[in-house]
């Protein structure tokens, strides 16, 4: 449980919600796992998966008779499943879940004739497993009301969505020498829709220079437009789906070009991460998204036809 103590810390160091998990077999961990939704893991990135995930293939089999899953939190109906599935003997869990647990704490899974009926053992180091909890959801409430990050899962969503999304949110960017960080609204977006989009710079399939756009959503992609402008955009949707939302304007910058310059935004940016990065990110400070136009986009006079009436430029109406 030590173990598992210690990935729910990573967890939460990585703005997970702290939940680690371990696999043993014989007294041997053979499987490691903590939460990873945020980070772009996708809905079923729970600790409990990864670890009974780690162990199959450390086993070479879908059976883990003889193993005990070890995990900070009473395992929900998703892990618990898993739990049956995998053919588990035990589970141990520090901190009980009264309003999601799926091992006694709201119903109890193994209760149902499902063939598998493994031992639980719950409250083991529970008081350390609540306070990591408890410090987490804490230090997030004392947040409210202030600017937050956007995190993966924002970015997930398809760039038709996401370009509208992003209107009214603070693009951020941090100087690593000063220290000092210069923050705008963003005021207009266009989305740019994978490789049957004309418009798009991976309809000419994948380059050096785009490959970018097939990576996960939020990643920062930067290209130098005509040899003098720097333009930013941000990968939108699950990675290996080449989207991205082009940042047009933002208070004080009208044109994507301005907005990079008035920032001291270039191709230096280019790959980072806007969940992690330390220099480029956005923020939500709770202003809501503005009234917005969509109009045709600007500037893909070489695309098709239909593709240059698409109206795909969202413009804030407060611009």
């Amino acid at each position: 449980m030590r173990e598992a103590l210690a990935l729910a810390a990573e967890a939460a160091d990585a703005g997970e919600v702290p939940v680690g998990a371990v696999v043993v077999r014989h007294g041997e961990i053979v499987g490691r796992g903590r939460n990873r939704r945020e980070g772009g893991g996708g809905a079923a990135a729970h600790a409990e998966i990864e670890a009974i995930t780690e162990a199959c293939r450390t086993l070479g089999g879908w059976r883990l008779s003889g193993c005990e899953l070890y995990v900070t939190l009473e395992p929900c109906p998703m892990c618990a499943g898993a739990v049956v599935n995998a053919r588990l003997d035990r589970v141990v869990y520090g901190a009980h879940d009264a309003r999601g647990g799926a091992l006694g704490g709201l119903f109890d899974l193994t209760s149902y004739p499902l063939g598998c009926r493994p031992l639980i053992l719950g409250g083991v180091l529970e008081s350390e497993c609540t306070a990591l909890l408890r410090d987490f959801f804490a230090a997030r409430r004392k947040t409210d009301g202030k600017p937050r990050r956007l995190l993966r899962e924002f970015y997930s969503v398809h760039a038709d969505e996401l370009a509208p999304l992003l209107l009214g949110k603070v693009l951020c960017r941090r100087d690593p020498e000063s220290g000092e960080v210069k923050r705008a609204r963003i005021t207009e977006t266009e989305c740019y829709l994978g490789e049957n989009d004309t418009a798009c710079h991976a309809h000419r399939g994948k380059t050096d220079r785009t490959r970018i756009l097939w990576k996960r959503g939020g990643t920062v992609y930067v290209y130098l437009c005509y040899g003098m402008h720097s333009l930013l955009n941000i990968v939108s949707g699950p990675e290996g789906e080449p989207e991205a939302v082009l940042i047009r304007a933002v208070e004080g910058a009208e044109g994507p070009g301005r907005l990079t310059k008035m920032l001291g935004i270039d191709r230096a940016f280019n790959g980072h991460d806007a969940v992690f990065s330390d220099i480029i990110w956005i923020e939500d400070d709770g202003t809501p998204v503005p009234e917005y136009t969509a109009l045709p986009r600007i500037g893909i006079d070489y695309a098709a036809p239909e593709d240059r009436e698409r109206p795909w430029r969202f413009t804030s109406v407060r611009q």
